[in-house]
């Protein structure tokens, strides 16, 4: 299984970016728009945005440490700290995340936040349940088990004419975490 290191800074900014760009986004569209941007950056330049491990959950991927950050279960983070002061969350009736500053963007690359801003194009232009029925047709989600580790490999298309090198790319990023 393909997998990396969490980059929590990266994490906390694409959050707030995101955020920032979608006042009052609920937690379900914050993980599929991560789950899109992580795609799409993988696919693109062999790496993903911020490494958070998805979960294939029942209405689709949900990164989880990020989840547990808007959760407010801050025991894992680095620094609860720079999460608790970059967003805000309001539990009822559902999680809304809103951005307390603007997201630091020296932090993320230009390629990330081109992938950022294409997957909230992509998110914010569909409903709960048209978005949730896509996520569940993407392999990644459809090969993980239920409640379970979704494998960064199964994300890069089997349609991308350069998937092989990506796949070796990707590889060499894992042993030394998000670059």
């Amino acid at each position: 299984m393909l997998r990396f290191q969490f980059d929590e800074k990266k994490g906390v900014e694409a959050m707030t970016y995101i955020a920032s760009r979608w006042p009052d986004v609920t937690a379900f569209f914050a993980a599929k728009i991560l789950f899109f941007a992580e795609k799409y950056h993988l696919n693109r330049y062999a790496r993903p945005i911020v490494a958070d491990t998805f979960i294939a959950m029942p209405n689709g991927p949900v990164p989880s440490t990020i989840y547990d950050f808007i959760k407010g279960r801050l025991h894992n983070a680095g620094d609860p700290e720079a999460v608790t002061k970059a967003f805000s969350v309001a539990q009822a009736p559902w999680p809304r995340v809103n951005a307390l500053r603007d997201a630091d963007t020296s932090v993320l690359s230009l390629s990330d936040i081109e992938c950022l801003d294409e997957a909230i194009h992509f998110c914010r232009h569909r409903n709960f349940g048209t978005l949730s029925t896509l996520t569940h047709q993407e392999r990644s989600w459809l090969e993980a088990p239920a409640n379970g580790v979704m494998d960064y490999e199964a994300m890069i298309d089997d349609d991308n004419p350069g998937r092989q090198e990506i796949i070796e790319e990707a590889k060499e990023f894992a042993v030394y975490g998000v670059l």
